[in-house]
């Protein structure tokens, strides 16, 4: 049965990784600097720049076996832009790396799993999805106070996965601090009445 790596593992993951490339405290690190740094902090660790018509089905690939990541030109020119989309890509790449997961990752919309299972292949996609969105957004960085706006503006994420970055980190908040999510009230006004007719409920409504 595969393990399931929890968010606070990540988050441990994300810090060391960082200090080992000299990122603590950087809101908003170039993608490009963060893969140069990787080739000489990491003997396992190379990148290839290839023309998109090589890679029509990916954005870009790591692969474990050769130690290396293959970028497609455009998204090249996109991280040298700052492009949200290309910066999560490559980070969710690195994800695999950091992560150590073996064979072949690819960030495309066919993912094949590269001769493992489709569960297995799910699972390392959704942990390195956490990494890369806790390598942009890590946070000892971020605060409650934050809102998806100012996480868009300091961290370089597109509105989209701000907006779940937030919601991510919330929930970490609330698991750190012992405090459940509280439910809308029109989910309350509706267990209460389900309640007073006689259903027997588990959650505390008081």
């Amino acid at each position: 049965m595969l393990r399931h790596v929890t968010d606070e593992e990540i988050e441990q993951r994300v810090k060391v990784f960082r200090r080992e490339l000299s990122l603590q405290n950087q809101s908003r690190p170039d993608m490009i600097a963060v893969i140069q740094k990787l080739t000489t902090s990491f003997r396992h660790f190379a990148y290839q720049r290839v023309p998109d018509a090589e890679m029509r089905d990916a954005e870009a690939q790591w692969d474990a076996r050769k130690g290396l990541l293959r970028m497609r030109e455009s998204v090249v020119g996109a991280l040298q832009r700052g492009e949200p989309r290309a910066r999560m890509a490559i980070a969710n790449e690195i994800g695999h790396f950091a992560m150590r997961h073996s064979g072949v990752r690819t960030r495309s919309t066919t993912q094949t799993t590269a001769g493992r299972s489709l569960l297995e292949a799910k699972k390392e996609e959704s942990e390195a999805r956490r990494f890369a969105a806790m390598f942009l957004a890590p946070n000892y960085l971020l605060s409650s106070f934050d809102t998806v706006e100012d996480i868009v503006d300091r961290f370089g994420l597109s509105f989209e996965a701000a907006m779940i970055r937030k919601g991510e980190f919330d929930a970490f908040q609330r698991r750190a601090s012992g405090h459940r999510r509280e439910l809308p009230s029109v989910v309350v006004d509706y267990l209460k009445e389900a309640q007073r007719r006689g259903a027997k409920l588990r959650t505390d409504l008081n």
